[in-house]
């Protein structure tokens, strides 16, 4: 007879194995759907401050909602579970997006669908990251999320890129039946997603150690965990600002067309897919923090680099983009991986549940406010033209985010001694 301990192993090892596979599935899924919400947001010809709102309170709503997921947590008491539902009823709102689009661009319908749609997805991610976290022994976990990112971006590149040819081929006729075609694939993907999520084990002695209620109170906490939420809130909100805008950016000011946005997209993803076993070394062998540091002063500094892009000839333009999206790729990648890391670091003997809830909050509630600022800012493109001359009103916005980025990485970072 094997041994109880022997042959859970077996089973953690080969859901490792099997991880990896679901993630390429659900990366073909966010290829096909999610990186196109704000061409979709576009090609209805939404404003700015509307897609603002858009690619931003669905965010902040997930973030509410996803802490109901401990109630559900509290019924089931399995991890699997939880996130195999979700999982299904958020693959099922997909075509409600469409039909919402459909319906003469019903923008308030639109919101609603695409709020649950991140509510439903953001709730998968406390009771995911918690059972990952048991599943993937510390000492690699840096390394096994490096190659598991790598893999999963070949196929959200390969996707992506698929779904750009189609977009571009529908374009002279019918765009919208483009977007039929590539969020039915997606769907058709995520259920792949929720097929093999089924095959991964769960580990049957980590369901009575969760306390499940969100207190956002810092008796619970310690100061090292509320500083790095802290942290990760306000940089998130400074990122929001500008980030929102930047389809728009791409596809209204710089004149990009569907497959141009594509190659952007995707070539740009190159780099920061092959970095991912580096970045994993990296963290193994020097810790999280050195890379925030470095990455998180490099984002800084990227709108700034957006602005002269526009000033480029028109021949220079997307080459240039590829090259500041490329670097932008390299260090958002490593810098996602530091910081989940650092997290697993914060939940040494912690309620993992509890802690990620915790944290998806305030990341939820700042990107919303960072949207909401950048967007209203945009409405108010008279106001800047009495003090500067602009040739678009986002580069204000960049230039007020970049403000932003390094304020809050002076303050958090530039002392080693105060580590996050």
């Amino acid at each position: 007879m094997v041994p109880k301990r022997r042959r859970q192993s077996k089973q953690i090892k080969s859901s490792l194995r099997i991880s990896t596979v679901e993630g390429s599935w659900w990366a073909v899924m966010y290829g096909m759907v999610e990186t196109y919400f704000g061409a979709f947001f576009e090609y209805l010809k939404y404003t700015s401050y509307e897609i603002s709102i858009l690619s931003t309170l669905p965010i902040f709503i997930g973030a509410v909602f996803q802490n109901l997921t401990g109630w559900f947590y509290d019924i089931l008491r399995s991890r699997k579970t939880l996130v195999i539902i979700l999982k299904c009823i958020q693959t099922i709102i997909i075509p409600l997006i469409l039909f919402a689009g459909y319906s003469s661009g019903n923008y308030f319908l639109l919101l609603a669908f695409i709020c649950l749609y991140y509510a439903l997805a953001l709730s998968q991610m406390s009771p995911w990251t918690s059972w990952m976290g048991y599943l993937v022994p510390g000492r690699l976990r840096g390394r096994y999320f490096g190659n598991r990112s790598q893999v999963v971006r070949i196929f959200m590149l390969i996707s992506s890129l698929l779904a750009g040819a189609i977009l571009n081929s529908y374009e002279e006729s019918n765009t919208f039946n483009g977007f039929i075609i590539i969020f039915s694939l997606g769907m058709v993907a995520n259920f792949g997603s929720i097929y093999y999520l089924n095959r991964q084990y769960e580990p049957e002695d980590t369901t009575d150690d969760e306390i499940i209620e969100f207190d956002s109170s810092s008796t619970n906490m310690d100061s090292g965990l509320n500083r790095f939420i802290t942290y990760d809130s306000l940089s998130e909100f400074s990122f929001h600002v500008s980030g929102p805008l930047m389809m728009v950016y791409w596809l209204r000011d710089l004149k990009f067309d569907y497959i141009e946005l594509a190659i952007l997209i995707n070539v740009s993803q190159v780099l920061g897919l092959f970095s991912m076993r580096y970045w994993g070394k990296r963290i193994d062998n020097n810790g999280s923090y050195s890379t925030i540091r470095f990455t998180s002063f490099c984002i800084g500094i990227l709108p700034m680099l957006w602005v002269g892009i526009y000033y480029l000839p028109n021949e220079l333009i997307l080459a240039g983009s590829i090259i500041i999206a490329s670097l932008a790729s390299l260090m958002f990648s490593g810098r996602a991986l530091a910081l989940d890391n650092r997290l697993y670091e914060h939940m040494k003997n912690k309620k993992m549940i509890k802690v990620t809830s915790k944290r998806f909050f305030f990341r939820g509630l700042s990107i919303f406010i960072g949207g909401l600022i950048g967007g209203l800012l945009t409405k108010n493109e008279s106001s800047f033209s009495n003090y500067i001359q602009l040739d678009t009103v986002i580069h204000a916005v960049m230039g007020f985010s970049t403000v932003l980025r390094l304020g809050v990485w002076s303050y958090f970072l530039v002392d080693k001694r105060s580590e996050i």
